[in-house]
């Protein structure tokens, strides 16, 4: 009796551990890159065999293609954030197509591949301009369910690890930004996350998942 209750706990146990393999999550990173801190945000996912999407800034692509060359070897996504961060609801279109495309250039001259996905700053685009860019150039506008803030003041390490570990989910967008403490949170958070059962993955790879 002892050893068929072994059983049945040993089969809830495996169950559970199946259902956690399949957790995915995509960690984003906004504005980047940046000279260091970019380059400690990928030593801490080389550690952990996480993988990353990052929304660059033309103009900060433009100022280090080596970083960029380093993500794209590292096996992690390159995405548009636009070139000079404006606010594209409030520009033209043709202002518009002009930052997405001179950002995608610089990312197609390091990975060979177009351009399919871009983050709007501040979030802001409206469903008539998303629909606007998809037509014309392509492209899918990629938002995000996991905010741990990293950009304010009081969002310190501790606070964006604890945040992570307590509000990530399967099929969660996080979004992050080049920051040194929001490095120093994910080489605490990613390996309590990957106990957990999450995998982390780029944002192309967590849209195959769901397809």
């Amino acid at each position: 009796m002892k050893f068929l209750k072994f059983l049945f706990i040993l089969s809830l146990t495996c169950v559970s551990l199946l259902a956690q393999g399949t957790k995915k999550i995509a960690l984003t990173f906004d504005d980047g890159p940046k000279a260091k801190i970019t380059e400690e945000i990928l030593e801490v996912l080389k550690e952990n065999n996480a993988k990353a999407t990052f929304f660059i800034l033309g103009s900060n692509g433009k100022r280090y293609p080596k970083i960029l060359e380093k993500i794209h070897e590292d096996g992690h996504q390159l995405a548009n954030h636009s070139y000079n961060h404006p606010n594209l609801r409030k520009i033209p279109l043709a202002e518009v197509k002009k930052e997405l495309e001179s950002t995608n250039k610089i990312i197609t001259d390091v990975t060979g591949e177009k351009v399919v996905y871009f983050r709007p700053p501040y979030g802001s685009l409206g469903q008539v301009r998303k629909e606007e860019v998809k037509k014309q150039l392509g492209m899918e506008s990629v938002m995000w369910n996991i905010c741990p803030k990293d950009w304010e003041k009081k969002s310190d390490t501790d606070y964006i690890a604890k945040f992570l570990i307590e509000n990530s989910k399967d099929n969660g967008i996080v979004l992050l930004h080049d920051h040194s403490k929001t490095a120093k949170a994910l080489k605490i958070a990613i390996p309590q996350l990957k106990s957990q059962g999450f995998e982390f993955v780029t944002v192309e790879e967590l849209n195959k998942s769901k397809k």
